[in-house]
Order: structure tokens, then sequence, then C-alpha cells
């Protein structure tokens, strides 16, 4: 065993285009030894590689997952007696929480709503990780991740009542619910622009989820349910299959790549930070999840011999911008409550209205972008949205083939977390697939007015408030182009 030398560092770790002296100077030197410690410190790079920590799918009948749920309960059980006997120890259980959110305060650290929701999130599960690993003993330790698309029902490991896992959540079955269905998922994750595809991730999946579970899990003290982890797991799965399975690429933008993540600590408890360009080689050289389908997409295994120009696409990235090619504003400053759906009718030139009812699907996607002033009060709900249905309503089904998409609310008041940052305000909805569909249905033309709708459903059987007001900056519809994946070399 022989320490990597330093050229062998930046070929595999620096993100590019940063230079060897930028990256230290940006990542700092723990998280340079994380990496280290990480790979062990040995020229065997591949063997390294091919035995670090597996994130397995959250399911029954697998030795496996058992083992690693028994290690993830008994690292619990450790982090919550540290709780106790050394409350000051940043590795604790509230301690790790608090790092991303409180129940009383909303938010601290964590990103929202921002190009670093990902990255961030990929950091702060990585070192958790291995805080778990070295609490334990165990150096093989992986976060299983829940694979809500595939298993909705939260794992029964999570509902006993006498265990560390346990939390009282408002639902434990997600089954029906769309934002986590093959039928939404298939579209956003064939959208090959980094920033859109955050975007939608963010705002239907992983905010619908967590309001849907609700309780804790509904707040910004999210941390402290230990479903959360693994959520979040199936979160950063999904940007990693996107990434490394589907071969589209995150953004090479210097402002993106050199964001240095902080208020992390390591295994031991020091201060760590971490470059956002770094992360996207984490998956590679630091964890890696065992392969599952997501919606239509199938599980798909990626051979050892493929790792070299894989991690070096992973660090080029590509030069992708959030590009729009047309914005037509529907609605500007509009009041409306949780209980009414809102409807708006567009008033659009001929040329402006033709140009994206008969967007080429190839070339160009079409959104709803909508964006709120604040955050709601109450967020025990969903927004559908809805094309050219006036008379939608929360009983209006999501097979109806004017429904394009869903997202949910999940934040906290900035003013309480006092650190500014409240959470995603702006939302994206594909309209392409609503707008196909009408269009070969005969229900668009170049006479025929767009309208959109914006339908609050519950998550459970009633709004808790639905005088809750609704206050939006601005609708629009936008349209961006189209990136094209080539295939692998």
């Amino acid at each position: 065993m022989t320490p990597l030398d330093g050229s062998l560092v930046d070929e595999l770790l620096a993100p590019h285009p940063l230079t060897r002296r930028v990256f230290v100077k940006g990542v700092g030197l723990v998280s340079l030894s994380l990496f280290l410690t990480t790979l062990g410190g040995c020229e065997d790079l591949l063997k390294q590689i091919a035995n670090r920590p597996i994130r397995r799918r959250l399911r029954t009948g697998s030795p496996d997952v058992d083992q690693d749920i028994a290690t993830y309960r008994h690292a619990v059980e450790l982090m919550k007696a540290l709780d106790v006997s050394n409350p000051t120890d940043q590795r604790s259980w509230i301690n790790q929480a608090t790092i991303h959110g409180t129940v009383a305060g909303g938010f601290n650290f964590c990103q929202h709503g921002t190009p670093h929701f990902f990255d961030w999130h990929r950091a702060y599960l990585l070192y958790f990780e291995q805080i778990c690993q070295k609490l334990t003993g165990n150096s093989k330790f992986g976060l299983p991740y829940w694979n809500w698309n595939q298993n909705p029902t939260i794992h029964a490991a999570y509902l006993d009542t006498s265990s560390a896992l346990y939390l009282a959540r408002a639902r434990t079955d997600l089954s029906g619910v769309s934002a986590i269905s093959s039928a939404e998922l298939d579209p956003i994750m064939a959208d090959g622009n980094f920033y859109t595809f955050w975007q939608q991730i963010e705002g239907t999946p992983h905010n619908t989820v967590h309001v849907t579970v609700g309780d804790t899990m509904g707040g910004g003290g999210s941390a402290l349910d230990p479903i959360f982890w693994n959520h979040h797991c199936m979160v950063d799965y999904c940007w990693a299959k996107w990434n490394i399975e589907l071969n589209h690429d995150t953004t090479n933008d210097a402002s993106w790549v050199n964001q240095v993540n902080s208020h992390f600590v390591d295994a031991d408890g020091a201060p760590a930070t971490v470059t956002a360009g770094l992360t996207t080689v984490m998956p590679l050289l630091a964890y890696r999840y065992e392969s599952s389908a997501i919606g239509s997409l199938p599980a798909k295994e990626i051979a050892l011999h493929e790792y070299k120009k894989l991690e070096a696409r992973l660090r080029k990235g590509a030069q992708v911008r959030f590009e729009v090619k047309q914005r037509v504003r529907l609605a500007e400053t509009t009041r409306t409550s949780v209980a009414r759906p809102l409807s708006i009718q567009t008033r659009l030139a001929p040329e402006s209205f033709s140009r994206i009812i008969d967007a080429d699907p190839t070339t160009e996607r079409v959104f709803a972008s909508i964006d709120y002033a604040t955050l709601p009060a109450s967020r025990d709900y969903v927004v559908r949205v809805f094309l050219n249905l006036p008379g939608a309503n929360d009983q209006t089904p999501v097979s109806d083939p004017h429904y394009a998409g869903s997202f949910a609310f999940f934040g906290s008041d900035a003013t309480a977390a006092g650190t500014g940052h409240s959470g995603q305000l702006s939302y994206l909805v594909s309209l392409s697939g609503s707008l196909m569909r009408l269009k070969s249905r005969q229900e668009l033309n170049a006479s025929t007015a767009l309208t959109l709708q914006l339908v609050p459903v519950p998550v459970g059987e009633r709004l808790e408030r639905p005088d809750t007001p609704l206050i939006l900056n601005h609708v629009d519809i936008i349209t961006t182009p189209v990136i094209v994946t080539p295939p692998p070399e």
C-alpha cells in the first residue's frame, strides 16, 4: 500500500477546469483527506473503486439490505446516544439534522430552490454516511435508498415503534401519488438540461414525498426522521442515474463548479467543505448505487472498465445553460387561496400562440414557469397543473389528457430561520406532453386560446387551512431547447 501521488489525485479528483492549487484552496485539505481515506490511499484504485460502499435499494427479501438496515439502526442509536452523553459532538443525531434545519426555526444551511440542490445534499449524505461508518465500525456500510417509484410504502423496519428508525408519520404508504409515478418521472428523467431537470426533480417527487409523509418530514426539521436520509439517497440516485446511466451532462459553468458547500463535519467531527464540481465524481469514487428501475428506465450496471472514460466525462461536464427561447407572461402578481383553483387565460398574438402549440418536441420543450412570492403557511397539498381544462378541480384525475404535472411546497419561513433561505419558490412543469395529447385529439389549433389551471389537491382527506393565501409573482409559458445527449463513445 503506497500513498496516492499528487498527479494521480489531480487526474482523478480535481473538478474541471480547476488547477491543483485552486482545488486544494477551494475544497480544502479536509475534503482531500476524506477522499484519500475513502480510497484507502492505495495504488490499486480499480480494486478500491470496485469495493467501495454500496447503497442498495430498500426492499424486503435481501439479506444484504437487512444488514444495511441493521447497521443504519445501530448508527442512529449511537448518534442519538451522543445527544445525551456529548451534545456538543457535531456527529450527534440532533446536530447532524440541524445542519439541514430545525422544527422550530426552519431551514438552516441546506440548498433548496438553487442549482446547488443536488450537490449540497450529495455532500451532506456522504459525510453523514461516513459518520455512520466510523461510529459502527462498518467501513463498508452504504445508506440504502428508498426507491418510492418502485416501492412506495415505507419499509417495515421504519414502522417498528421500538426501533431507532421509527418516528410518527402522517402517511407511510405513497401508493397512487402521481408525483412518484412513472408517468410523471419518465419525461423528467428524459430532460437533458441540468437546470430544468433539477427544478422538476426538486419540485415534483422530492417536495411531494416530504409533504405526503408529513409530520416531521414535512418541515425544516425533516432530517430528524431517519427516512429523510433514505429519501434523499433516492433523490441523489435520480441525479446519478441521469448523469451516469443515461449519459446526461451536468453543467460545467465555473460559478457552479467552484461553489464551496460547507457546514458539514467529517467522520471525526472536524469541519469539512467540498466544491460542487467534486461531487459529480463521488458516486464513482466514494460509493456506488445498486442500480434499479425508475419509471420505464431499467436497472443498468456500469462495467468497471468504463470508469476511466466515465470519470473524465463527469468531470468535464458540458456547457449547459438555462436558455429560454420564448417567454409569454400569463399573469403578474395574483392572489388566490388554497381552496380555489386558479385558471389563467393567455392573450397571445397568433404567431406566439402558433409557436407554442407547434413546438417540435424533438427540439423544444414547453414549460409552465410558476413563481410564488412566498411559501404558503400551510403545505399539506400538491398543486396539479392542467392545460385547457377550466373546470379542473381536486377531483379531476391525473389520467385526464389535459393533466400536465404537479409540484409541492417544501420549505420554511426565511425570517424564522434567520438564514435568508426559505426554499423553492419557482417551479417548472412540462406542458409538452399535454400539448401533444391535445393536438392529437384535435383540441388545439390556431384559433384556440390556451388556458392554464393550477389546482391545489390535499394530500390527506381535507385541506388543513383552506383559507391559506397563495401569492403568485408571475406565471409564464416558456420554451427551451432540447439538449441532445450524444451516445457514449
